[in-house]
């Protein structure tokens, strides 16, 4: 009796196929969308925001009154010493005009530490020229920007802002290159130049705030809290990236609503073809089902019978599903997935499958629920079997 089910191999066949695919496109869903959140959140971690930001308390503030920070930078330098991997970098950020020939249009601008931005921004890519290196008035142009004005490496322009406490201030510079984000609307305005430039155009001391970029991502949060403390009295604010990039936050929202979305159908899919092969076995085993309760089995038995080799098929599909969604993840993410511009970029990415033994387990968990979930309805029907008729069935 117990090896009635396996009277009909091809089926436990194709039900446990089904939940093997299930389960690898569970793991592939998850995979690819934890690996695209994961460049995008890098990129914007390495392009615009850092891991965490000192800002002053006004919002027109300046920190410190020095180029670099002042007393401030030294005490967040001091407390991330155990963090071999920390870079604090001090930015100046400006607005005005750029001009070049008879084109002229607005730009927001950042000072930057050519020296500590090798680290700080990695996802700053260069498309063509150099970097600054912080000698002379060098200047690196958005892709966007130098289209809007049509200037190129070599090119000499004209920077124009206004000057704190009232006033204008202009100086020549000369473009070393062009650089792409993973951000198109940065890109079509922005320009970086050393902040001793910068600190000479707009005529101030001081910097518009510091960046800090930990070794690890996850640590941001306790690290921020950590230095809010540490800098208490100091007339600063401490963010996490995460409080500043509305964007990303949006995105990863829409990511998720959509990851639920196709979920729901993976499971569905399994739960359907697991719930027909579980009834079609019920009505089947009608005499074995009959026999057993003659011989003085109880319902709840017999439920469990068709329970376990519901469970047994999910184990078994799920387990399989796992080892060729790894094995295939990991073949992915080693060629790569050539990616077309997401919406609001200019260039693509290469993109690939995360695995992690979370993404594997909560895909296993899921399809083994589902598949015990869809024997339930003919696991009671079998168990509320009226003997008589069971035992005359296939008469």
């Amino acid at each position: 009796m117990a090896l009635a089910f396996l009277r009909e191999p091809q089926r436990v066949l194709m039900v446990c196929l089904t939940v093997a695919l299930g389960t690898i496109a569970l793991i592939l869903a998850d995979g690819f969308i934890d690996r695209t959140m994961f460049v995008f959140r890098e990129d914007i971690i390495r392009a615009h925001f850092a891991h965490i930001q000192v800002l002053p308390a006004e919002a027109d503030g300046r920190i410190g009154t020095e180029a670099r920070g002042g007393d401030t930078r030294s005490l967040l330098e001091r407390e991330l010493a155990s963090d071999p991997g920390a870079v604090v970098a001090a930015r100046l950020s400006f607005a005005g005009l750029v001009s070049f020939g008879e084109r002229t249009v607005g730009f927001v601008g950042e000072g930057v530490e050519p020296d500590k931005e090798v680290a700080l921004s990695k996802a700053v890519r260069l498309s063509s020229g150099s970097q600054i290196t912080g000698s002379g008035n060098e200047v690196l142009l958005g892709e966007g920007l130098a289209r809007s004005i049509g200037a190129s490496v070599g090119d000499r322009i004209t920077l124009l802002t206004n000057v704190r406490g009232g006033g204008v201030n202009a100086i020549e510079a000369v473009v070393v290159g062009l650089f792409h984000t993973a951000t198109k609307a940065y890109d079509d305005r922005a320009l970086r130049l050393s902040i001793a430039a910068a600190q000479q155009l707009t005529r101030s001391s001081g910097v518009s705030r510091l960046m800090i970029l930990l070794s690890d991502t996850d640590a941001a949060a306790a690290t921020a809290l950590r230095l809010r403390e540490v800098l208490t009295g100091e007339g600063v604010q401490v963010k996490v990236w995460s409080e500043l990039a509305d964007f990303y936050n949006k995105t990863v929202d829409l990511f998720s609503r959509q990851l639920s979305f196709v979920r729901t159908v993976i499971l569905a899919i399994v739960l359907l073809a697991a719930s027909n092969a579980m009834a079609r076995n019920v009505l089947e085993q009608q005499r074995e089902i009959g026999t057993m309760m003659a011989l003085g089995a109880r319902r709840a038995t017999v439920a469990g019978k068709f329970v376990a080799e519901a469970l047994a098929m999910g184990v078994v599909g799920g387990l399989v599903g796992v080892v060729v969604g790894g094995a295939i993840a990991r073949a992915v993410t080693w060629i790569g997935i050539p990616m077309p511009p997401p919406p609001g970029n200019a260039h693509g990415f290469v993109g690939g499958v995360s695995f992690s033994l979370a993404t594997a387990s909560l895909a296993f968990l899921s399809i083994v629920a589902i598949c015990v979930i869809a024997a339930l309805l003919p696991a009671l029907r079998a168990s509320r079997a009226n003997i008589v008729d069971a035992l005359r069935a296939d008469r």
